[in-house]
């Protein structure tokens, strides 16, 4: 099965409720960040949000099988259906640590 990486894009009042739900899932090694909106469901926007035209939000990155990802999808179906969740999913061509080059040899800039 093919590796993807699934970035879900949420609000930060969601964030410490995914990061568990995440982890009891047991999908572990996921990263967060900080990020911004622009231009979408200006409903939802406080009015400070709608003055500098962005909207506060959180970035999870999940790198993992194709069937994986489409189980988390579901999973957060049934779990944050309808909280204003987005996601996407893309191929990962390659992945995995950088480890440490054999003695005497060095990384060509």
């Amino acid at each position: 099965m093919n590796e993807c990486l699934l970035t879900l894009i949420a609000t930060p009042e969601l964030e410490e409720r995914l990061v568990d739900w995440l982890l009891e899932a047991s999908y572990e090694g996921f990263t967060t960040t900080q990020c911004h909106g622009h231009g979408v469901h200006t409903d939802r926007l406080s009015t400070a949000e709608q003055v500098a035209g962005r909207q506060r939000q959180i970035a999870f990155w999940l790198q993992l099988r194709e069937d994986e990802a489409g189980a988390v999808i579901q999973g957060l179906s049934k779990s944050f259906g309808g909280a204003g969740l987005h996601y996407w999913i893309t191929p990962v061509l390659a992945g995995g640590p950088i480890v440490s080059s054999a003695p005497g040899t060095t990384v060509d800039s």
